[in-house]
């Protein structure tokens, strides 16, 4: 029985030993002041028992880490001697020892005096500067890729960048020392290099767009170089021509200066004129164009279709006091078919309606009745006819064997061969009248 008690308590003092063993590393009988931090996922790589650093000195300890879903909770053990000497405005940031070493966490000072010092049940925010921001990141961005790495392959890579490395401490720090001051005269140009980058973007977005353009025109260019290399012999030809041609033009300019500045001051005037005159050349054309048609009526089949207007009125010519004057300063004008003038009847103009007679400062009085016209017709009846003419014997077989007797001879045929169109000419001419054709 006694051996059995001794036995338990044997036992029982083991695991006692064993208990203070892991409550001394785990330091249950040390007097500490619990705060907790506060921050992103990262915290989620903290050990327990990571150490806790304040400008390099260990301040604490790391004694669990959980997670509400969105934030790491970190609980934090400092040690009491040194609360005091840390600020309640303090953050933290957690960094590795190494490059892939153990992550720990390092308390940052607030600038300044920075308030009371921490006190029990505090909580601790992350570092949100930004730096403490790009660390977080560059150690959630390096987790994934440790992950992927092969120890191995890592191992392998650092010895082999060790190797390199070795023996070359003094010219590596030469080179950064270089660089550095390389960079130090490159930072104050840096707004311009970004501008000037910046304009680099966008002349290489024109080009871009340019691009299918430019493509196209090398393409087409490389057409035009071949074909001129196929007629290189003409081309030599045309050259040779355009040089016999400049030698040419020259003489005869040489020869000729003086002519060509003699012609160009005798048509000067003609040119004034001609520009003076040039609104009337749409109207001119627009009257060419209507009267084509008219011209093609009057000469269709092959034969002459006119209608025979007797004038009774003959003009009457020009008396000594009349001379010619060019003083028409009415500008350029045109009697087409949309012609309107104050007092004058619109077109288009006919027979019974006809054009407008118009004149200028010409030295001409009246118009001579060549714009005031009685028409004649033919046939029996007809008033108007000249004096000790017969209305009756207008138009008759005996009018018309009188003119053919006297137009046969005329024509070198027999009276009875004349044809009835010259009688129809003839006859009013005979009579004192004008023929006019239109």
């Amino acid at each position: 029985m006694i051996k059995r008690v001794l036995g338990v308590g044997f036992i029982g003092l083991l695991c006692l030993m064993v208990w203070l063993t892991y409550a001394f590393y785990a330091k249950l009988f040390t007097d500490t002041v619990p705060v907790t931090l506060e921050t992103s996922h990262i915290g989620l790589q903290l050990n327990e028992h990571a150490d806790i650093k304040l400008r390099g000195i260990i301040v604490g300890e790391v004694r669990s880490v959980s997670t509400d879903g969105e934030l790491a909770k970190v609980d934090l053990a400092l040690k009491p001697e040194q609360v005091g000497l840390i600020s309640s405005d303090v953050s933290a940031r957690i960094l590795p020892k190494t490059l892939f070493g153990e992550k720990y966490v390092s308390l940052v000072p607030p600038e300044g005096d920075g308030g009371p010092s921490l006190r029990a049940g505090d909580v601790i925010e992350r570092d949100k500067t930004a730096v403490g921001i790009e660390i977080e990141k560059v150690l959630n961005d390096a987790l994934p890729l440790l992950q992927a790495v092969d120890p191995v392959d890592l191992n392998a890579t650092l010895n082999t960048l060790a190797t390199a490395l070795e023996g070359r401490g003094d010219d590596i720090a030469a080179t950064l020392t270089q660089l550095d001051g390389y960079l130090k005269k490159l930072n104050p140009h840096l707004p311009a290099l970004v501008n000037a980058l910046e304009r680099l973007t966008q002349v290489a977005g024109l080009y871009a767009d340019a691009t299918p353009d430019i493509v196209r025109f090398l393409r087409n260019i490389t057409v035009t170089g071949n074909t001129v290399v196929e007629k290189e012999a003409q081309l030599q030809r045309f050259f040779a021509d355009v040089t016999t041609l400049s030698t040419t033009a020259d003489t005869f300019l040489q020869h000729n200066e003086d002519r060509i500045i003699r012609l160009g001051n005798v048509t000067r005037p003609i040119l004034n004129v001609l520009e003076k005159q040039s609104p009337a050349y749409p109207c001119f054309l627009e009257v060419l164009a209507d009267t084509a048609p008219i011209l093609n009526d009057t000469f269709r089949d092959g034969r002459l279709n006119i209608n025979l207007e007797l004038i009774t009125n003959q003009p009457t010519p020009y008396t000594s006091d009349e001379r010619p004057r060019y003083l028409d300063e009415r500008g350029p004008m045109c009697a087409s078919k949309k012609y309107s003038h104050p007092g004058e009847t619109p077109g288009p103009y006919t027979q019974d309606n006809p054009g407008p007679y118009l004149t200028g400062e010409d030295g001409v009085k009246g118009d001579h009745n060549k714009n005031t016209r009685v028409a004649l017709p033919l046939g029996r009846g007809v008033a108007g006819l000249p004096p000790g003419v017969d209305a009756s014997y207008v138009g008759t077989p005996a009018e018309q064997q009188v003119v053919n007797s006297v137009v046969g001879p005329a024509m070198g045929v027999p009276a009875d061969e004349v044809p009835d169109l010259t009688t129809l000419m003839f006859g009013p001419l005979a009579r004192g009248g004008q023929v006019n054709v239109r």
